[in-house]
């Protein structure tokens, strides 16, 4: 890809650039509903008034109130691809958004255990929608020098809605009434609002509107947003000429469920896409993450930390400390690599999780031991940042961007069908194993990790450097539906395009 003549080190300077870039705040709500849900979640298990309306749920029940979001997802998921493809990526997340309204006014006004699980789950569906057409829409309209960072920073937006319902929980428990758990649940819809509010104004991406033979239209964005107006730019014309080949190419790929099962069945490029996906998906959600994400309650109870200010007070720091390290790790992938930092994260995790275990061992003899249950709090802090590392912003961008056009939004609504099942048995089996053997629960992830580090090193290849387009060359090689025939030099097992720029390298 040739250079740019935009400075896009200091973007801030062109006028059309600096539009795009804020108007990309609005997609990248889309995974806050996510983060939110799941600190929610945690803050309503120390709010007395929640425990009391509900009849103090654990065990299985529990895990139902849990549950329903990711069963919910799993819904949402088949509506990514007719709504994102068909209808274009701004009314896909418009239709997403719309349902979590739906789902937070229910879930802020529920009379009984059925309505608020009802109400999760449309919210459910409507997350995954608006995360599902999100990635993607991000990823396609970003200028090429800024895509890797852009793409990254949207799952750093899961720990600003952490961040928020975390405090929210901890500004309402001491009302006294059902207000401290029904304003949380209401507030759950506001980022949704927003979005629905100017998604319109949002320019629609590129590749689709080529993709649907609106050719002119892809080219007025292109150099409005990545030329500053100069139709001559090189950046430009290489973008435009390259969409139009590959998409060209692509077409004559059938666009049907069936075909795309098939078509991630056939060649040693797409089961390998496949694979990526589902281990992606499963590493996400069976790395020890529910502890902290729902569950955090039950863990700092079991290592004597009981009261209400105490529990939400935690939830709520420890997401602000989530939310810094995503964002500065949202950097990291244009310059460590993508494959780097999901071993580096497996590492980390597996650490702090036997640190965990052994502190909850220890405080589980010695009920006086506060040193082992300070231990405790400290590595239940440090879990999301070494999450955050590999499995936030990296793994937004990874997805993606592996995923030629014509299957991007089918191939990231398996990636989420697959997460929300994992997300399912997680938040099922979390805490019923809390409640029978305690502490000795996290042992089973203390192995997991490390057989998830073999998947990760064994078959995710590095896909820092090539333009969105071209990393099809690492899949599929020579035959490749790429608008180009580069150059390609062998690096390891690995093969990397000559000439790129899309990380500034």
């Amino acid at each position: 890809m040739p250079i740019s003549l935009l400075d896009t080190k200091h973007w801030w300077r062109h006028q059309n650039l600096r539009t795009l870039n804020l108007l990309m705040l609005i997609p990248l709500l889309s995974i806050f509903s996510q983060g939110f849900d799941g600190s929610m979640m945690n803050g309503l298990q120390s709010v007395t008034h929640w425990q009391t309306y509900f009849g103090t749920p654990k065990g299985a029940v529990l895990g139902v109130f849990n549950a329903a979001y990711p069963l919910g997802g799993i819904a949402g998921v088949f509506l990514i691809s007719p709504v994102a493809d068909g209808l274009g990526r701004r009314i896909g997340l418009a239709t997403g958004a719309a349902l979590c309204c739906i789902g937070a006014a229910l879930q802020g006004g529920s009379i009984n255990i059925a309505m608020f699980v009802i109400s999760r789950v449309i919210i459910g569906a409507g997350s995954v929608i608006v995360s599902g057409v999100g990635a993607p829409y991000i990823t396609e309209i970003a200028h090429p020098a800024q895509r890797s960072t852009a793409t990254a920073l949207f799952l750093t937006f899961y720990s600003v809605g952490s961040i928020v319902a975390g405090w929210c929980t901890f500004g309402t428990f001491r009302i006294d009434g059902t207000a401290s758990w029904r304003i949380p649940s209401a507030l759950q819809g506001l980022p949704s609002v927003i979005q629905l509010l100017f998604i319109w104004f949002c320019p629609e991406s590129p590749r689709w509107l080529v993709s649907k033979g609106r050719n002119e239209e892809a080219l007025a964005f292109l150099v409005k947003y990545h030329g500053e107006g100069d139709l001559q730019d090189p950046v430009v014309q290489f973008e435009y000429n390259e969409i139009q080949r590959t998409l060209s190419a692509e077409k004559s790929t059938a666009h049907s469920l069936i075909s795309f099962l098939r078509e991630l069945a056939t060649g040693p490029g797409n089961r390998r896409r496949l694979f990526i996906m589902i281990w992606a998906a499963i590493c996400s959600q069976m790395s020890g993450n529910a502890f902290v994400s729902y569950y955090l309650s039950p863990i700092l109870t079991s290592v004597g930390l009981t009261s209400d200010l105490q529990q939400t007070l935690i939830n709520a720091t420890s997401q602000m400390l989530s939310w810094v390290s995503a964002i500065y790790f949202a950097t990291l992938p244009g310059k460590l690599g993508r494959r780097t930092l999901f071993l580096g994260s497996l590492c980390f995790m597996w650490v702090i999780v036997i640190c965990i275990t052994a502190g909850s061992a220890m405080f589980a003899k010695d009920h006086s031991n506060k040193a082992a249950a300070y231990t405790v709090v400290v590595f239940l802090y440090l879990f999301s940042p070494a999450y955050n590392f590999g499995f936030n912003g990296n793994l937004g961008l990874y997805i993606p961007e592996i995923l030629p056009y014509h299957i991007r939004t089918k191939g990231l609504s398996l990636f989420y069908f697959t997460q929300f099942c994992f997300m399912i048995l997680s938040n099922f089996t979390v805490p019923i194993g809390l409640e029978n053997i305690q502490w000795r629960f996290y042992i089973i992830f203390v192995f997991w990790i490390i057989v998830e580090f073999v998947g990760v090193y064994l078959l995710f290849p590095e896909t820092k450097g090539p333009s969105l387009e071209e990393i099809a060359y690492i899949f599929d090689g020579p035959g490749s539906k790429i608008g180009s025939n580069p150059r390609s030099e062998l690096k390891g097992n690995i093969q990397f395009v000559e000439d790129t720029n899309c990380d500034g390298k």
